[in-house]
């Protein structure tokens, strides 16, 4: 059976490699003409990264000629979910690159060969790099990866910012040596400029990074964890060094705003040199590769290192390169990751600013970089001491931060906008007696918030680590169950057989040998189609799903064990719940606004067709587009409908965050309600108009003839659109995608939008539990089909099939 699969997923990922955009080129050595072994190397990026990576590649052909590369660059969206493809049929690249945040789900999962015999029997020495960096790819005691490159952040400060609030040079930040937390924050207030209610003008920093708070949580040695890399168990309860730093983050966030909180960026247009283009902020928290950005648009910055409070910290994130478990090639890939590890290598990377070198020996070329660009040495602060972001083997524990920090956020979000307001309500002028006397009840509140808080933070992450650790399988789970669900299925299957046959018996003859083969001839293109790609993986998901797979090794066998951990799992009722909740609302809307748009469009109204087209136009945007769309639409700093809320003289209200995402993708099925009416409007108009006359000439009115007429006669109609839209709402998925800014958040903000296909999806391509994905998928067949058999039963009460014109 593993093989069936292999071959299988083999084809599919064939025909996936041709769809899924990349960039190949296969670097070499003309002038060497012996025999030469292909390695392959996948990473994500775009066309700087394709120049890039040419040239480290064609430094490492030049000094192995027998061996040449094929370097293939994805867009980062595609580029996991491309490798787990490539895994599950054996089309791996020999040199897999990862990141650090998923870099332990990998290892956890096999994915890696060890390479410390390579490092062994080299001269190649961890010390060479810098320990955080080396660190995150260390598991177990055993290292799985090489860091190639750095996530390394500093503050960026505009000059002209500073020239404008008078600051002399003397107190610029500098970029050898970084301020204290207390000069960073008395700067701050400098750069932080208000009007007279105390609404921002300009921000002393922009913040947007989850890095950066980070740092922020560790100002005295406190974190959430037990450690960074492979963590074992939560450490907030006592721990009064993290509840200090979370307190401080929050304060200088919500209380003084000294800086934005992350609410304002989050998917917003203020990312990178964006932050610094925008004169309403004064400093950025960013990385090296933006800086080039500024350069060319003409901005003048300086870069200092990041302020240091009683325990100076750093968190860095990681690019690593490991070979495949499976690879062919495992010697000439090593020596392509020494290459990429060299500082010849390293230098590269550090003198275009691709991000920090990870080899010490190599960190002169980013203070010397090609564009002249100085001060960098800023970035190279508290390296020996940075640590890297978490690295888990699931990404329950980080969503069960993510998730805690998105609710305490919100709470001060709320409470910041709803005490300044009161605040202005009372006066025209903010005087800064008034002011400060506000930012104390504010700083008050967050302490008292995050106190409050921190217990509900820990027992989400015991339940996280508790996720982690499943029991193994009992014999009723892996041998009993299934055999009884396959007996099931057979004897449905055998009572199906024999209600056919009956219903053969009762039918009239049919038609000769001939034609029925002449008839399947026609349909086998179909038929074949039909089989290979749609009843073929279906049958295979069934089969996995009573499998442990990771998509890299084989399936184990663990019978029903994902079936009887359905109703223990939380997100798997909450993705129900919520499901239901959104079909629930969408069908209503769908339908009713659907119906009234095309009922007003068939009366006699000027301009009809221009409607139309009106009404149909959003419904030609993809998921995708729509989703983006609408978020932009709806962001809290710079949307359209917040400024619309604030004509009227509303408050602005934060769409996005938990309390609302998820009425707020409800809302997107307003904007595509266009193809439903244009459905309804053409059965609409099938309906014979010598009913309405008649109705008419009987005395019936507009709402008489609507409800007598036209919705029984439309009743078909509306059986097939209420189906269609039941099924499209039960596998919503691509707005909880878009709401988030990685992959690995998906589900957020909280669990807003943790709708049943976004589990299927977190598990199968987020924690590589594939098996457990297509029981879950295999269960939302089985809904889908319970529900749709349903309608048609009772529509059975309703629906007109039979129309006399």
């Amino acid at each position: 059976m593993p093989r069936l699969i292999r071959f299988v997923l083999s084809c599919v990922a064939g025909l996936l490699t041709l769809a899924l955009p990349a960039r190949a080129e296969v670097i070499e050595n003309t002038a060497y003409t012996g025999s030469k072994t292909t390695i392959r190397w996948a990473f994500w990026g775009g066309e700087e990264t394709v120049t890039l990576f040419r040239r480290i590649g064609r430094g490492f052909v030049a000094r192995h000629p027998e061996i040449a590369v094929d370097i293939v660059i994805y867009p980062w969206g595609q580029y996991w979910q491309k490798l787990q493809t490539q895994a599950a049929s054996g089309l791996a690249p020999d040199v897999l690159s990862i990141y650090s945040s998923t870099a332990g789900i990998w290892i956890n999962h096999g994915a890696l060969r060890p390479l410390d015999d390579l490092i062994a029997r080299s001269d190649v020495a961890r010390s060479d790099f810098y320990p955080g960096a080396v660190d995150n790819f260390r598991w177990e005691g055993q290292q799985y990866a090489l860091p190639i490159e750095m996530a390394v952040y500093a503050l960026v400060y505009s000059i002209d910012r500073l020239e404008e609030r008078g600051l002399p040079r003397s107190r610029w930040p500098r970029a050898d040596s970084s301020m204290t937390w207390e000069a960073f924050k008395a700067l701050m207030r400098e750069l932080t400029l208000r009007d007279g209610q105390g609404n921002i003008v300009q921000y002393g920093m922009g913040n947007g990074f989850l890095d950066w708070n980070s740092s922020l949580i560790g100002l005295y040695g406190g974190d959430f964890l037990d450690r960074r890399v492979n963590p074992t168990r939560p450490t907030v309860a006592g721990n009064t060094a993290l509840a200090r730093g979370l307190i401080e983050m929050w304060q200088v966030q919500y209380a003084e705003r000294l800086m934005t909180p992350r609410s304002v960026f989050v998917n917003a247009e203020y990312g990178g040199d964006n932050i610094l283009r925008s004169t309403q902020f004064a400093t950025a928290y960013l990385g090296p590769w933006v800086l080039p950005n500024l350069q060319r648009a003409g901005i003048r910055f300086g870069v200092t290192p990041i302020p240091h409070g009683p325990v100076p910290t750093q968190t860095l994130s990681v690019n690593g390169v490991g070979i495949f478990k499976d690879s062919a090639h495992p010697e000439e890939a090593w020596a392509f990751i020494r290459y990429l590890t060299s500082v010849e290598a390293q230098s590269v990377i550090g003198a275009t600013l691709r991000g920090v070198p990870a080899l010490r020996a190599a960190a002169p070329a980013l203070v010397d970089n090609e564009y002249g660009i100085s001060g960098l040495e800023a970035f190279l602060a508290y390296l020996d001491r940075a640590e890297p972001v978490r690295t888990a083997s699931s990404t329950y524990v980080e969503k069960a931060i993510a998730t805690w920090q998105e609710r305490v956020d919100a709470l001060f979000d709320r409470a910041y906008e709803q005490k300044l307001r009161a605040l202005q309500a009372r006066g025209a002028t903010l005087d800064d007696a008034a002011y400060a006397a506000y930012v104390d009840t504010m700083r008050a509140f967050v302490a008292r918030t995050v106190a409050a808080q921190l217990p509900s933070l820990e027992a989400g992450l015991d339940e996280a680590f508790a996720r982690t650790r499943r029991p193994p399988a009992g014999a009723w789970r892996l041998r009993w169950v299934p055999l009884l669900l396959v007996l099931a299925v057979a004897l449905a299957l055998a009572g199906y057989l024999r209600y056919v046959r009956r219903q053969e018996r009762a039918a009239p003859p049919a038609q000769g040998r001939m034609a029925n083969r002449a008839a399947y001839l026609c349909l086998s293109p179909w038929l074949i189609g039909f089989v290979c790609f749609t009843v073929g993986p279906i049958v295979a998901s069934i089969v996995l799903s009573f499998t442990e797979w990771n998509m890299i090794g084989s399936p184990r066998w663990v019978g029903a064990q994902h079936y009887a951990e359905l109703f223990s799992d939380r997100y798997f009722l909450l993705g129900i719940r919520k499901t239901f909740f959104y079909a629930a609302l969408v069908i209503p809307i769908s339908t009713i606004g659907g119906i009234l748009t095309a009922g007003l469009l068939t009366s006699s109204v000027r301009g009809a067709d221009s409607f139309k087209a009106i009404f149909y136009f959003p419904s030609l945007f993809t998921g995708a587009a729509a989703a983006v769309l609408w978020v932009n639409m709806f962001h809290k700093e710079y949307g359209v409908i917040n400024r619309l809320v604030e004509a009227f003289g509303g408050l602005p209200v934060n769409w996005l965050d938990e309390q609302h995402a998820f009425y707020t993708v409800v809302l997107m099925n307003v904007f595509w309600i266009g193809g439903a009416t244009i459905i309804y409007y053409a059965g609409m108009k099938q309906i014979p108009r010598s009913l309405y006359e008649a109705a008419e000439l009987d005395g019936a009115g507009v709402l008489r003839r609507f409800t007598a007429i036209t919705l029984p006669l439309l009743s078909p109609v509306i059986l097939f659109m209420v189906v269609m839209t039941t099924i499209g709402a039960f596998q919503v998925f691509t707005p909880a995608l878009f709401f988030v800014n990685y992959p690995s958040e998906i589900g957020g903000p909280g669990n807003a939008l943790r709708f049943y296909a976004v589990n299927i999806y977190d598990e199968a391509f987020n924690n590589l539990h594939m098996g457990k994905a297509c029981a879950w998928a295999f269960v939302l067949f089985l809904i889908i089909f319970a529900v749709t058999v349903l309608q048609l039963k009772l529509s059975k009460r309703f629906v007109y099939s039979d129309v006399e014109g």
